[in-house]
């Protein structure tokens, strides 16, 4: 009833997609009765996760979108009607992304692609230059961008850096945000993207 409850304030302030984030090595057993409450809701989900075993359940349970499958896990989307949010692995790798890229582009299936970006002083500057090259050699790709790295890790004024990285959103045509409101600085991270 919670995580309804919480899904229906976040539709209220303007999401679109609800995203279900799995914690590492932290047992989600009522994942299923969460996707299927927030879809009976009319809400759409989404299921972040390093562990196939969660993706797999989190997509058969009717999630629309898998997020964090890379060139070792895309395929999971394959088995459903689910869009994968392709990210780089190892992390920052762009031969990685670019692998992944490929092969999900051959299945056909739309995908949307995230470089990640990483919080200040431990990447921020050379993440942006991937989004960047990304978009150069992949023009009509679709893009996300998870803005929490920023406006969660960064103890300061969240609107002032929403502004900012919706305008590089802007610039390079990235349609897609992935929002974090964990922090008690970003209570309104929702509504400012």
């Amino acid at each position: 009833a919670e995580i309804v409850k919480c899904g229906l304030a976040m539709r209220d302030a303007g999401a679109d997609v609800i995203d279900l984030g799995c914690l590492p090595d932290t047992p989600f057993p009522h994942l299923e009765d969460a996707v299927k409450a927030l879809r009976e809701e009319g809400i759409v989900v989404s299921i972040d996760s390093a562990d196939p075993v969660e993706l797999r359940r989190g997509a058969a349970a009717g999630a629309s979108y898998l997020l964090s499958l890379n060139r070792d896990t895309w395929s999971l989307a394959l088995d459903h009607d689910v869009i994968p949010v392709l990210v780089p692995s190892p992390h920052g790798d762009l031969a990685s992304l670019y692998d992944a890229i490929e092969l999900m582009a051959a299945s056909g299936r739309p995908f949307i692609v995230d470089p990640i970006l990483d919080p200040i002083h431990f990447g921020f500057t050379a993440s942006l230059r991937r989004y960047v090259e990304v978009r150069n050699r992949f023009l009509g790709i679709e893009m996300m961008m998870g803005t929490g790295n920023l406006t969660e890790l960064t103890d300061a004024d969240s609107s002032g850096i929403t502004a900012m990285l919706m305008g590089i959103c802007s610039e390079l045509s990235i349609r897609n945000v992935l929002v974090v409101n964990v922090s008690p600085h970003t209570a309104r991270t929702v509504q400012e993207h």
